[in-house]
């Protein structure tokens, strides 16, 4: 079993060989139909045994192992969709085919709508349902025009017809899940499962809507070459997502993680693609008058149109990342980057480290110039952060007089020290309001080896160095966590 253990993705490995095996395969027999087989009951047979572990973890989330569930499902219909298609043949091989995959689907549906997502608000969550809905008419958009447009414009609209449009309704269904938890993200011990997961849904999409087309113009083709690339491209990608899962078994559940940055601009990306064939479509009409010349107007309002909406996007996530008084990062960005920082360092080898600072002498300051000056302070302690903590560190405020440093990438401890005695030399004297302050802070410092210790754990530590430092003085002091200033258990 080390195969599933290993940081080096010794499995994505063999899936990726795997691949290109069926590949060449193919180009050399000429025989999409039988490689394809072929590729399904393997990829099958592999994410079956991975789903299937996934599935029976206890450390994974329950609603996740339900997930893994439903995704073991899929892989037995992949692996026994072959048998089924070779006891039907030559008769029903079209209706086993279909029959098989749209099992595969419903189960594969099933599946993204039990995977846990972020926790939020019920504002953000109509966010991401709306914007999961722009994705969704953006699909249907692409759809209509490439496959169910063509066949209802060529035979009408009859029961067949609408029975024929089973294919992009499920289809459509699993791009909304998608969208969905690509927005919202999950849970950190499935964001890497559910990416793989959503790059071969959208695949799948693909080779759906290629099947689509040659429907939709009469060109059917049981296993045309761009369907076989892309339904083989997406058994391998689901194959590789249960295989992730197995590899990151160890972890358990961790912190939610947002949507990625490719989430976020999804929707924008749906609209781009909606119009960019509202424009193929005029020109290839030749209607240049009216639909050509509205299009490209069209075209251009909702550019400029989201352009903007990409600016107040970034805006509004900088002020929910930032402290609006001193500018630093506020408590969210410090734990997104401390768990961030410790995972990345456990792969790399590297150490990290968290400075929990806080003020002295701030609420005299505070209660004998008042609040206005008070946050002038904050601002000038900020300052010193600024050009003691450099990149990659980060420096934030926590709230009041308390503030925080991450930092990462570290080969040695003693890197972490240096940035602690450059902040106690770099304190002194400022001019508030007439009035001359010295600054003065307590520094705790904390470090962790690669994967030795959890966000709360080196929290943990460097506050207790912190009180530390504050026991011995008001002047800036700074101290190292050590064993000792654990609290010890109180004899019996």
């Amino acid at each position: 079993m080390r195969i599933w253990t290993k940081r080096v993705p010794t499995v994505h490995l063999v899936l990726g060989l795997l691949y290109a095996a069926m590949l060449v395969l193919s180009g050399a027999l000429s025989d999409n139909e039988h490689v394809g087989q072929g590729a399904r009951m393997v990829f099958g047979t592999i994410g079956l045994v991975a789903a299937l572990r996934a599935a029976r973890e206890p450390a994974l989330l329950p609603r996740l192992r339900q997930a893994w569930r439903a995704i073991a499902v899929c892989f037995a219909v992949l692996v026994a969709s072959p048998l089924l298609i070779a006891a039907l043949r030559p008769a029903g091989i079209e209706v086993a085919d279909d029959v098989t995959h749209i099992a595969f689907v419903v189960a594969l549906l099933v599946a993204l709508q039990r995977f846990p997502l972020a926790t939020t608000n019920r504002r953000d969550a109509w966010k991401t349902a709306l914007d999961a809905g722009t994705v969704l008419v953006s699909g249907m958009v692409l759809l209509w025009y490439t496959s169910f447009g063509p066949y209802v414009d060529t035979h009408g609209l009859s029961l067949s017809v609408v029975a024929a449009g089973v294919y992009p309704i499920v289809d459509l269904a699993l791009l909304f899940l998608i969208a969905r938890g690509l927005l919202r993200g999950a849970d950190q011990s499935a964001l890497r499962p559910m990416r793989l997961l959503a790059a071969g849904t959208l695949v799948l999409f693909a080779g759906d809507g290629v099947h689509g087309y040659l429907h939709g113009h009469d060109q059917i083709e049981m296993h045309s070459p761009w369907q076989f690339v892309c339904w083989l491209t997406a058994d391998a990608l689901l194959a590789a997502a249960a295989a992730e899962q197995c590899r990151t078994l160890a972890a358990g559940p961790r912190e939610m993680r947002a949507g990625t940055w490719f989430g976020k601009h999804l929707p924008f990306v749906a609209v781009a693609m909606a119009h960019a064939l509202m424009l193929v479509a005029a020109f290839h009409e030749g209607s240049l008058y009216p639909w050509g010349g509205l299009a490209i107007g069209g075209t251009v309002l909702s550019v400029l149109v989201l352009c903007r909406q990409t600016l107040v996007q970034r805006e509004s996530d900088e002020q929910a990342l930032t402290d609006g008084l001193t500018g630093l990062a506020n408590r969210s960005r410090f734990r997104a980057t401390s768990y961030r920082n410790l995972a990345r360092n456990a792969r790399t080898g590297k150490h990290s480290a968290v400075l929990v600072i806080d003020m002295n002498g701030f609420k005299e300051v505070n209660d004998t110039l008042g609040h206005h000056s008070g946050d002038l302070v904050l601002i000038e302690f900020a300052k010193v952060l600024r050009q003691c903590v450099t990149a990659p560190g980060l420096a934030c405020r926590m709230g009041g007089d308390e503030f925080s440093v991450v930092l990462t990438d570290l080969d040695y401890p003693e890197q972490a020290y240096e940035v602690a005695g450059r902040i106690a030399a770099a304190m002194g004297p400022v001019l508030i309001g007439g009035t001359l302050i010295s600054l003065a802070a307590s520094i705790g410092v904390a470090v962790s080896a690669p994967g030795e210790l959890t966000h709360d754990e080196i929290v943990h530590r460097a506050d207790l160095a912190m009180y530390r430092a504050k026991a011995l003085g008001p002047a800036t002091r700074w101290a190292i966590w050590q064993e000792s200033l654990e609290p010890q258990p109180a004899a019996a």
